[in-house]
């Protein structure tokens, strides 16, 4: 009798099967006694990213490569020393990038700056609603220089003029 499959195929295959039949038994004694379900690994293994990240990838792709990092300020938190690096890096025309972030009733938000290689200045805000919901960052250009501002506590820079105050009824 003639053998119609090499020995080096036949061991792939019977590796193959023996894979298989592990993984389907590894991911049926999980959800058994670990009680996480099979589809739900990925999403512990590799969560999706947080809004935060999510800004600063987006201040990171307008400013560019060797762009200064002014920081990234949290609610409450000092923001003098990362106003003073973004008035500095705007006197001095030169690109950066720096983010701050609220905390509304039922969302949160990180707003940022960046200027990129033209001078030229965006804000960027990234909103995260409910648990469920997929963080969104929508970019804007500056029409006017940025300027400090404070509610509450908080200090932050932003293109929001008192003009746009007004215009919207604040």
């Amino acid at each position: 009798m003639r053998r119609f499959l090499s020995a080096k195929t036949r061991l792939a295959i019977s590796a193959a099967v023996a894979v298989g039949v592990v993984a389907g038994c590894s991911a049926w004694f999980i959800n058994r006694y670990f009680w996480i379900e099979a589809h739900t690994v990925k999403e512990r293994l590799w969560p999706p990213p947080t809004f935060e990240q999510i800004e600063v990838k987006q201040l990171r792709n307008i400013a560019g490569w060797f762009s200064l990092d002014c920081g990234y300020v949290r609610r409450f938190a000092e923001a003098d020393p990362t106003i003073a690096c973004a008035q500095q890096a705007l006197r001095m025309k030169r690109r950066f990038y720096l983010a701050f972030t609220f905390v509304a009733f039922d969302s949160q938000w990180a707003y940022g700056l960046a200027a990129g290689r033209s001078g030229v200045v965006y804000e960027v805000v990234t909103e995260h609603g409910s648990f469920f919901s997929v963080p969104k960052a929508a970019v804007n250009r500056c029409e006017t220089p940025p300027i400090e501002k404070t509610v509450g506590r908080s200090r932050y820079l932003t293109c929001w003029t008192a003009a746009a105050d007004k215009a919207m009824g604040w």
